[in-house]
């Protein structure tokens, strides 16, 4: 039987090397696979194309790089009311980032057998914590690996160890391949404002990097991990201290932002030099714990030991650490290179693999 796909993002970056993927890698090739994928559905922001029986490739391919126009649509919940005539199941892939794209997760999961597979961080932010622990609570029809650390088994890790009993007193992690750049540039004695622009000609940073100084893309993957290690946290009980502070920060404005920055110059080369000091470095820590006083997340530059293990990332490495009762101080260790976009389109795909029933091993080379 086939795997139906509705794929919403299908024209951005990661949506487009996803299509590009699917097809390239013989996914939907019945002779390389008993479940082979079949694409029913793509959507943007604004319009979409769907059969019921599966969308050809051409018409797919010219949707997503934008050759041809689909019907408009009023928001994406609404996608939902077009599999009114389907009877097989369909998992809708989200690779937007939008806020609106909560409303179809919690209408797909809880009122339909319908599936999700999302790389979208920010429904799993805003929901509530009670509603958080329903979403997700069929991993079979709800995939969120690539929300946290896509190249890596970040959420995997936290959500297994739960399941057996050894929940998660503490997580720590560097989340933002962006903000491990600027930080071990720094320790080399860059700069801020030269690295920053640097990113920026380099794209390692958001088109705004103001959105990766401020921190909130770190604080919502150690929301999300918390969350699945069972805490009963939101957004507000964050203690977040962006990478810069506010009065450096121009937002929408890059040039802007990198004039303000040298203002900030001396100031970050003062922290780095107290740091090395001392045998430390700086890096930008998200760190969540359970503890006596209840559970309870922090976000931001901190001074670590050189040998640390976040002390020892180099350019845009992620890491997490977990540690657990049966551990002790010892800890589970997760890293990974900051994950782009053919390795995020990669590991939607790897997540789509977990809602195949009766999976088999491929044919295919």
């Amino acid at each position: 039987m086939a795997q139906n796909l509705f794929i919403i993002g299908a024209t951005g970056k990661v949506g487009r090397a996803l299509v590009s993927q699917i097809y390239e890698k013989g996914d939907t090739d019945p002779a390389k696979n008993e479940n082979p994928t079949r694409i029913v559905g793509v959507a943007s922001s604004t319009a979409f194309l769907y059969e019921r029986d599966g969308l050809q490739k051409r018409r797919v391919i010219d949707f997503s790089s934008r050759k041809t126009q689909g019907e408009g649509y009023r928001e994406p919940a609404a996608l939902l009311d077009l599999l009114s005539d389907s009877s097989e199941r369909v998992t809708f892939v989200d690779v937007t980032a939008s806020p609106e794209m909560l409303e179809l997760h919690k209408k797909a999961i809880f009122g339909t057998e319908h599936g999700v597979v999302t790389a979208n961080k920010l429904p799993l932010t805003i929901i509530g914590p009670e509603e958080f622990q329903r979403l997700i609570s069929e991993p079979k029809r709800y995939g969120y690996r690539c929300s946290v650390m896509a190249g890596a088994e970040a959420v995997d890790k936290v959500r297994d160890l739960r399941d057996l009993g050894d929940r998660p007193l503490e997580i720590t992690g560097s989340f933002s391949g962006t903000l491990s750049y600027i930080a071990t540039e720094l320790e080399k004695g860059r700069r801020l404002s030269e690295i920053v622009s640097d990113a920026v000609a380099k794209k390692y940073t958001e088109p705004d990097p103001a959105l990766d100084l401020s921190g909130i893309d770190v604080a919502s993957k150690i929301l999300i991990l918390a969350r699945t290690a069972g805490a009963r946290l939101s957004m507000p009980d964050i203690r977040l201290s962006p990478f810069v502070p506010e009065g450096y920060v121009v937002r929408g404005d890059p040039s802007g932002l990198i004039r303000e920055l040298r203002r900030a110059d001396a100031e970050f080369a003062s922290m780095m030099a107290t740091a090395r000091s001392k045998g430390r470095t700086l890096r930008y820590i998200a760190r969540y714990t359970d503890g006596a006083h209840g559970p309870g997340i922090t976000v931001g530059l901190t001074e670590v030991a050189k040998d640390d293990p976040f002390g020892q990332l180099k350019g845009n490495e992620n890491k997490i650490t977990v540690k657990t009762a049966t551990y002790g101080d010892r800890y589970y260790s997760v890293e990974a290179p900051g994950a782009g976009v053919e390795i995020t389109a990669q590991n939607i795909r790897r997540d789509l693999l977990y809602q195949i029933d009766n999976r088999t091993l491929s044919t295919g080379e």
